[in-house]
């Protein structure tokens, strides 16, 4: 029921959103035309082809900030309140964490959806990353194991809610302010905490408990098989995400130091 009723609720929030047109932005960008009467359909000349991404982009990025937001919430309760679970990383289990996997279960359905839908935009990367990602949710929802685990990978999304935000403030025109160069290397400082640093090395202590467990005959091949599978992709998306990322900070602080920047009083 959860599930159900988190599910409506993203779909709803994101068919609201999803009718409002392309920026001029983006339309200016790719050198989008419009293809019919219709304010909201642009197609690009160089393919000759329609952009449903660029409309659907706005919705798309509320919903997984809303997510973000409340997975993470989950996550911290679901440590805090039952801190059992740091001494049983596999087996104790939290109401609280499953309630918001329920939730999460929905979200990356809905993820998984529109990817497929709209595979020509989205793409293989984003389509893998929806299916690792409900795999792993549905295991440890479902199967009511691996809250441990399910948390830390809850935490991961904090650092979406600052990649959002960098969207935003690229649509509407804060590229040059402050606050854009602050929340970018907010990005980057958290993406890396919880990702690589935490996400890493947990993941690999999540693999060898599984291992244990397959090897003692307490998890089936296949539960340990897709977990395995979903703990290497999805470290590696986290690992190609965290090089393009400083590479971006990088190029942003070769752009503070550059003589352009620094102007006379």
């Amino acid at each position: 029921m959860v599930m159900l009723v988190s599910f409506m609720v993203f779909a709803g929030m994101w068919l609201a959103l999803a009718k409002r047109p392309t920026s001029q932005r983006i339309a200016k960008e790719k050198k989008l035309h419009r293809a019919t009467d219709d304010p909201y359909s642009f197609y690009d000349p160089t393919s000759g082809q329609s952009h449903r991404f660029f409309k659907a982009e706005l919705a798309t990025r509320i919903v997984s900030t809303i997510h973000a937001a409340l997975v993470c919430y989950g996550a911290a309760m679901g440590l805090y309140t039952h801190r059992n679970m740091f001494q049983d990383m596999l087996w104790a289990t939290s109401p609280i964490v499953r309630f918001w996997y329920s939730v999460s279960m929905a979200y990356f359905l809905g993820d998984i959806l529109l990817c497929v839908v709209m595979f020509r935009e989205y793409g293989f990367m984003f389509t893998f990353h929806g299916i690792c990602a409900f795999a792993a949710v549905a295991i440890i929802c479902l199967g009511n194991m691996f809250h441990f685990f399910g948390c830390i990978g809850f935490l991961w999304e904090f650092s979406t809610i600052f990649l959002n935000l960098r969207w935003f403030m690229l649509e509407y025109g804060y590229k040059e302010t402050l606050a854009f160069k602050l929340n970018g290397i907010a990005l980057v400082v958290f993406f890396f905490i919880f990702r690589i640093f935490i996400g890493c090395p947990y993941s690999f202590i999540f693999w060898s408990q599984l291992s244990s467990a397959r090897a003692e005959g307490k998890i089936s091949g296949g539960v340990y098989l897709t977990m395995s599978l979903m703990l290497g992709g999805v470290n590696s998306l986290n690992i190609f995400w965290g090089k393009k990322l400083m590479h971006g900070l990088i190029r942003l602080f070769r752009k503070w130091g550059s003589p352009e920047a620094i102007k006379e009083p």
